[in-house]
Formats: structure tokens, sequence, C-alpha cells
């Protein structure tokens, strides 16, 4: 058995589950990133200890999806955004001693695309894209089933691709990144209203919830079309709170991405919804395992 921590800013999920996905039990308990590092960590452990014990099975491995920039090798979160105080943690190396299982850590958003790829609707093709669509904008990238990491582990930052040079400033501190355009946080900027808010009224003919949900799809289909030009996928696999718009992101977004992406790859990718939902982190991070 392998077990998956999903860790979030606000909370952290994990799951207890076989080599095939089946999942056996899970939890979710409450982040308390203000209380600091260490109780942050005290609550991973807590997380880990509620699936192992009690069970009557061999864990085998302990995988983690962090957010933020991974050194995967070394299992180290550089940097972790909403956690206060998380500076080059040695994730990895703490709970190993703890647990004596081996650990596996890497970034959240590269953890859900491994998780569509073995278990979701990326599990049937070799090459797809993933992005997550919610208060910010993450990605993993599937190049013939394997999850690639790029030189130093950073590939796969799909949000903070410039969309427009003069535009938004994004939390990174540059200009006009996918995520400061395009994300549930941008949407909260323009509008004052959350994703569910802004789809309930754009579904009950709000022409400006309406336009923004546009607007969103215009700058996700330009950088869905610079994806698809430089990287020829099969799939582009889009999960997170935004993706539950359905039709309301994905009728223009298939419709618009055409524009901004040469005709062969363009004719050949298909952009479809994520499988798993809330449970694509903590299965992605049993994935690392794998």
């Amino acid at each position: 058995m392998i077990i998956g921590i999903d860790l979030g800013g606000t909370k952290i999920a994990g799951v207890l589950c076989t080599p095939s996905g089946k999942v056996l039990t899970d939890v979710h308990i409450p982040t308390e990133a203000s209380q600091g590092k260490k109780h942050v960590i005290a609550n991973i452990k807590k997380a880990i200890s509620h699936l192992a014990n009690g069970q009557r099975v061999k864990i085998q491995a302990i995988g983690i999806g962090a957010p933020g920039p991974i050194i995967y090798d070394e299992g180290i979160v550089v940097e972790a955004p909403n956690l206060p105080g998380w500076k080059r943690v040695n994730l990895k190396k703490i709970l190993q001693k703890e647990f004596k299982f081996p650990v596996f850590v890497d970034n959240d958003a590269n953890c859900a695309a491994l998780a569509e790829a073995r278990f979701g609707a990326g599990k049937s093709v070799r090459h797809f894209l993933y992005l997550t669509i919610s208060t910010g904008i993450g990605g993993g990238i599937i190049i013939d089933k394997k999850l690639y990491r790029g030189a130093i582990g950073a590939a796969g930052e799909i949000g903070h691709m410039t969309i427009d040079y003069q535009g938004q400033q994004c939390s990174c501190g540059r200009l006009g990144c996918l995520e400061a355009l395009a994300s549930g946080t941008a949407l909260k900027r323009k509008t004052g209203l959350d994703a569910l808010s802004l789809e309930l009224a754009a579904c009950q003919g709000d022409k400006k919830a309406q336009k923004a949900i546009t607007e969103l799809a215009h700058y996700l289909a330009i950088g869905i079309g610079n994806l698809v030009n430089i990287f020829n996928p099969q799939l582009i696999v889009i999960g997170g709170g935004l993706s539950n718009m359905r039709g309301l992101l994905f009728d223009p977004l298939k419709k618009e991405f055409k524009r901004y992406a040469l005709t062969l790859p363009a004719q050949s990718v298909k952009i479809v919804r994520a499988k798993l939902g809330t449970q694509a982190g903590p299965l992605g991070a049993a994935a690392l395992c794998l």
C-alpha cells in the first residue's frame, strides 16, 4: 500500500491506496499554516499516522505533493506559497526519519498530472499537458507517459507564461502572466465574485459575468495555443476549481484556441476536463512512489 499526501495552503488531504489507485481510506485535516512550519509538519505527520495506523497492510512508501518549486532528487521544498516560513525545507529527510519508509516529494501540479496519467483522463495517451486552474494556475507535462521535470525540476510552470507583457502584475512580480489574467484570483479581482458565484450569475444571464468568463477563455486560449504549438500533445487536461464551469468555459476555449495554434497540431489535440477532481493531488502524490 502507498500513502499520498497533498499539502495545500488550507488543508492537507491524504489517501491510503493500492498501486492501481483504489483508495482504501482518506483523511482531511486543516493545514493551519499561520501557526508556522513546525506545526504544519506536525499536521502532515498526523495525517500520515492516521492513514498508516490500524491498517492491516504494509506501507511501502509515502508520496508528498507540495506547492512551489521542489528539488525532486533531494525532496526539498524550496519555497511554498501560502506557507509562511517554508524556505528550503527538506521534507523527504524529515519524514523518512520519522516513519522509516521511502519518501518522494514533488510539486503538487506535477502530482496531479501524474494522477491523470496513471488513473485518469490521460491514462490511454502518451503525450499530454495538465493545467490546474483555481486560485492560481499550475501545470504538468507528460511526455511518453513520463513526467517531464526539466533540467532542475522547474518545468511545467504554465501559469507564468507571459500572455500580455504590459498586463496585470502577477504574484510572481512579473507582468501579464497567464495566472494574473485567467485564474480564480484574476476573476475575483475583476468581478468581486468567486468562481461559483460567477458561474451562477452567468447561467442566470448576467452579461458582466458572461463577459468575464469569455475573457478568461480568451487568455487561456492564447496560452493553450502556444503550448499546442510547442508540445504537439494528444490531450490538454484541465482540472482545478474553474474546470467546474464545464461548457461555460470549455466551449469558447475549444473554439478560440485554434486561432493561436497551428492547424496540424490543433486538429490532433483534444481539450478535456480532468477526471479525478479533488483526489488528483493525493493520488498523484501516491503515484510518485510507483
